[in-house]
């Protein structure tokens, strides 16, 4: 094995020691590694290697992170297809009233803002609870070649995503995303991420 091999296995050993001349020496024989394919002396250091996994996941997050111009894409794209599914929702609605002979929308008839808020703040959570709560993706990502995933890379979970839909109404959170990193309130505070594929 080369040394930059074993070291591999020297970062995440309990019996590592760093010296600036050096670099990571075994804390033990005060020498580089030098085994061949296993170090009688190694103890792995979970710890270590989680926090090391961690940082490399990170990294890798970063870089494959969603630029601000696929992100104001998909907030764009989620308005209309949010509209879209609006309709659709009141389409059939109204079917549904007309077939029952109830008045499911008459709760829209009056001209009371709060009411159309709720219905309003209803549909977008259905929205992206349905899309992004079962795929990691809304019908913008999809387009975009984007996903929603976690600190762990992973596909987030129901509570996480609805978490994330909820952020998407404090007030001016449209604006967090003129950040450098294109993160925006509903990212850092659902700890996700969107990512290209």
């Amino acid at each position: 094995m080369t040394l930059k091999e074993n070291l591999e296995f020297c970062k995440v050993c309990k019996n590592r020691k760093s010296e600036k001349a050096k670099g990571i020496i075994c804390g033990l024989t005060n020498e580089l590694a030098d085994f061949e394919s296993t170090c009688n002396f190694f103890m792995e250091d979970h710890e270590e290697k989680e926090r090391l996994e961690d940082i490399r996941i990170e990294h890798e997050l970063f870089m494959k992170s969603a630029s601000q111009g696929k992100r104001f894409a998909n907030y764009i794209l989620d308005i209309i297809f949010f509209y879209i599914f609006s309709f659709v929702v009141g389409v059939l609605l109204a079917v549904i009233s007309t077939i029952t002979s109830t008045s499911l929308l008459s709760f829209l008839d009056e001209d009371n803002k709060l009411k159309n808020y709720a219905f309003g703040f209803v549909i977008m959570m259905t929205y992206f609870l349905i899309f992004e709560g079962i795929t990691g993706r809304s019908l913008a990502k999809y387009i975009t070649k984007t996903k929603v995933v976690d600190e762990r890379g992973q596909k987030p979970d129901f509570g996480t995503i609805f978490i994330r839909t909820l952020c998407r109404f404090i007030p001016f959170e449209v604006f967090s995303f003129l950040s450098s990193d294109a993160t925006g309130w509903h990212d850092t505070i659902s700890k996700t991420r969107v990512v290209e594929i």
